[in-house]
């Protein structure tokens, strides 16, 4: 199971600050969602900056509660922005396209960076599966 630590943190501007540390996958995205919604919701900073400078790991239930924090924050009109975030983490937000939405100083910082990974070629030929069907699909008659 992972465990993950957010550390708040509030600027003389009202802008809130949320490290971030540790991993953040489906054991942790419940609360980490409930944390950016809630501060949006019911603090309404004018900003909020997650850093991700000590996250190990990130998956798609981790990526889904930041773009919840950055839906709910356009919504209501704060300027969300993620940072520091390691290359990896880079990687998989370039690659599942919200790197440019949820962390666009970053996009453009390394717009030089190649976007694409090319793999090596493999054979694309048709593929056979393991799967028949009869002409009483679904029927428990035979």
């Amino acid at each position: 199971m992972a465990k993950a630590v957010a550390k708040r943190t509030v600027l003389d501007d009202e802008t809130v600050v949320l490290d971030l540390h540790g991993e953040l996958d489906i054991a942790v995205n419940d609360a980490l969602r409930d944390i950016l919604i809630d501060t949006i919701t019911n603090e309404r900073p004018p900003r909020i900056v997650v850093n991700m400078r000590r996250v190990a790991f990130i998956d798609s239930t981790g990526i889904s509660a930041l773009i919840a924090g950055y839906n709910a924050a356009k919504q209501a009109g704060i300027e969300y922005e993620v940072n520091d975030l390691a290359p990896f983490i880079r990687q998989q937000l370039r690659a599942v396209g919200v790197l440019g939405l949820i962390a666009p100083g970053l996009e453009q910082h390394h717009k030089g960076a190649a976007a694409v990974v090319d793999f090596p070629a493999v054979n694309a030929g048709p593929k056979t599966v393991g799967v028949s069907r009869s002409d009483n699909w679904g029927s428990n008659t035979k």
